[in-house]
Protein backbone atom coordinates (compact mmCIF):
# COMPACT_ATOMS: atom_id res chain seq x y z
CA UNK A 1 0.00 0.00 0.00
CA UNK A 2 1.45 3.46 -0.89
CA UNK A 3 1.89 6.20 1.56
CA UNK A 4 -0.10 9.08 0.55
CA UNK A 5 0.96 11.68 2.92
CA UNK A 6 2.32 14.78 2.18
CA UNK A 7 5.83 15.10 3.56
CA UNK A 8 6.14 17.48 6.57
CA UNK A 9 7.12 21.18 5.54
CA UNK A 10 9.62 22.37 8.44
CA UNK A 11 7.88 24.53 10.99
CA UNK A 12 9.63 28.07 10.88
CA UNK A 13 10.97 28.86 13.95
CA UNK A 14 10.94 32.32 15.36
CA UNK A 15 11.99 32.33 19.13
CA UNK A 16 11.09 35.35 21.50
CA UNK A 17 13.97 37.56 22.12
CA UNK A 18 13.24 38.15 25.94
CA UNK A 19 15.92 38.27 28.12
CA UNK A 20 16.11 35.00 30.63
CA UNK A 21 12.89 35.62 33.10
CA UNK A 22 15.07 34.29 36.47
CA UNK A 23 12.14 33.15 39.61
CA UNK A 24 15.34 31.40 41.66
CA UNK A 25 18.88 30.89 41.65
CA UNK A 26 20.79 28.57 44.16
CA UNK A 27 24.09 26.64 44.01
CA UNK A 28 21.80 23.97 42.68
CA UNK A 29 19.03 24.70 41.43
CA UNK A 30 17.78 27.47 38.32
CA UNK A 31 14.45 28.70 37.94
CA UNK A 32 13.00 30.25 34.28
CA UNK A 33 10.11 31.23 32.98
CA UNK A 34 10.19 30.01 29.49
CA UNK A 35 7.73 31.93 27.17
CA UNK A 36 5.79 30.07 24.43
CA UNK A 37 7.64 29.60 21.04
CA UNK A 38 10.61 29.25 22.56
CA UNK A 39 12.58 25.82 22.64
CA UNK A 40 13.18 24.22 26.00
CA UNK A 41 16.44 22.12 24.54
CA UNK A 42 18.14 22.71 21.02
CA UNK A 43 16.19 21.22 18.27
CA UNK A 44 16.94 19.22 15.63
CA UNK A 45 16.92 21.10 12.35
CA UNK A 46 19.35 23.05 11.40
CA UNK A 47 18.93 26.85 12.69
CA UNK A 48 16.75 25.55 15.78
CA UNK A 49 19.60 26.37 18.04
CA UNK A 50 18.64 29.17 19.85
CA UNK A 51 16.58 27.47 23.02
CA UNK A 52 16.29 28.83 26.40
CA UNK A 53 19.34 26.12 27.66
CA UNK A 54 21.63 27.67 25.58
CA UNK A 55 20.83 31.28 26.88
CA UNK A 56 21.38 30.19 30.46
CA UNK A 57 24.35 28.59 29.86
CA UNK A 58 25.63 31.76 28.74
CA UNK A 59 25.10 32.98 32.20
CA UNK A 60 25.44 29.32 34.19
CA UNK A 61 27.71 27.35 32.13
CA UNK A 62 27.06 24.29 34.69
CA UNK A 63 23.02 24.16 33.83
CA UNK A 64 21.79 20.64 32.91
CA UNK A 65 18.19 19.93 32.14
CA UNK A 66 15.68 18.68 34.41
CA UNK A 67 12.95 18.58 32.42
CA UNK A 68 11.62 20.30 29.28
CA UNK A 69 8.32 22.13 28.09
CA UNK A 70 7.04 22.09 24.60
CA UNK A 71 8.16 24.92 22.26
CA UNK A 72 4.17 26.43 21.92
CA UNK A 73 3.68 26.04 25.87
CA UNK A 74 5.21 28.82 28.62
CA UNK A 75 5.76 27.67 32.39
CA UNK A 76 8.84 27.30 34.62
CA UNK A 77 11.42 24.78 33.54
CA UNK A 78 14.00 23.56 36.12
CA UNK A 79 17.94 23.59 35.65
CA UNK A 80 19.81 22.42 37.88
CA UNK A 81 23.43 23.22 38.47
CA UNK A 82 25.49 20.31 39.11
CA UNK A 83 24.34 16.09 38.52
CA UNK A 84 23.97 15.69 41.99
CA UNK A 85 20.93 18.09 42.53
CA UNK A 86 20.00 16.69 39.22
CA UNK A 87 19.45 13.18 40.14
CA UNK A 88 18.15 13.87 43.03
CA UNK A 89 15.32 15.98 41.56
CA UNK A 90 14.54 13.16 38.92
CA UNK A 91 14.23 10.53 41.84
CA UNK A 92 11.86 12.00 43.52
CA UNK A 93 9.50 13.55 40.92
CA UNK A 94 9.26 9.38 40.26
CA UNK A 95 8.25 8.53 44.29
Amino acid sequence: MQDRRRPRKPLPYAPPRDKLDVAYVDDHLIVLRKPSGLLTTEGRAYGMEDCLLARAKERWPDALPVHRLDMDTSGVVLLARSEVARLQDLVTSKV
